[in-house]
């Protein structure tokens, strides 16, 4: 019943992402934040002791939380809160993978992968700049955008080592959410005003959170 409802108001929402009324757009945004950060806290409450290290997870879904409350008014601290969000991501995706027998040699990979891309992210800001226009933002984007590929790439090996097991959909769920940050970028700063990549990046970002969430049942 909760994904019912929850993809019901994922729907509404995406009506109001271009309405004039911000509150509109805030209020559904507000509801859907909510939703999953309750759902988590009720669901961690009654599987976990509250000293587990999946405490983890609630600690970086309550900064992802703070981060959909503020980025609606200012993009800025909104970004800072899901920075810490994602280290916090980071870390729990690390333990999960050292917990399961694996090591700093096992996933070399993919500390290889997020510094190609975090490297080619920043050569095009450079080479680039008539169509990457992030001006001042480039640093700042470019410390966020490290720290959403390293989620989303770890979350890829744990689609990779960890089969079969509830981390698949945590896997898939960080993959989801950096690639709505990758789309949220590529308005933000070189499509802007495409109505088209603005909802993509809705529905992968809070499809995103959602499984994340739901790997924890």
């Amino acid at each position: 019943m909760f994904i019912i409802i929850y993809l019901v108001v994922l729907f509404f929402y995406l009506f109001t992402r271009f309405n004039d009324n911000i509150k509109y757009r805030a209020i559904n945004k507000y509801i859907l934040a909510t939703m999953y950060l309750v759902f988590a806290f009720v669901t961690f409450f009654r599987k976990y002791e509250i000293f587990s290290f999946h405490i983890l997870i609630i600690i970086a879904l309550l900064f992802t939380y703070l981060g959909d409350i503020f980025l609606v008014f200012d993009y800025f601290k909104g970004g800072i809160f899901f920075s810490i969000a994602n280290i916090f991501f980071i870390i729990y995706e690390h333990i999960i993978l050292f917990n399961n027998g694996y090591t700093f040699k096992d996933i070399f990979w993919v500390y290889i992968v997020v510094g190609i891309m975090i490297s080619s992210f920043v050569l095009l800001c450079k080479y680039k700049a008539d169509v990457f226009k992030l001006g001042k933002m480039k640093w700042p984007m470019s410390l966020y955008l490290f720290l959403i590929f390293f989620n989303g790439i770890l979350g890829l090996s744990l689609l990779i080592l960890l089969p079969n097991t509830n981390y698949v959909i945590l896997g898939i769920g960080a993959l989801l959410f950096m690639f709505s940050d990758m789309i949220l970028t590529a308005y933000k700063y070189v499509f802007n005003n495409n109505i088209l990549l603005i909802r993509v990046n809705s529905i992968s970002y809070f499809i995103g959170l959602l499984l994340i969430v739901l790997s924890i049942v």
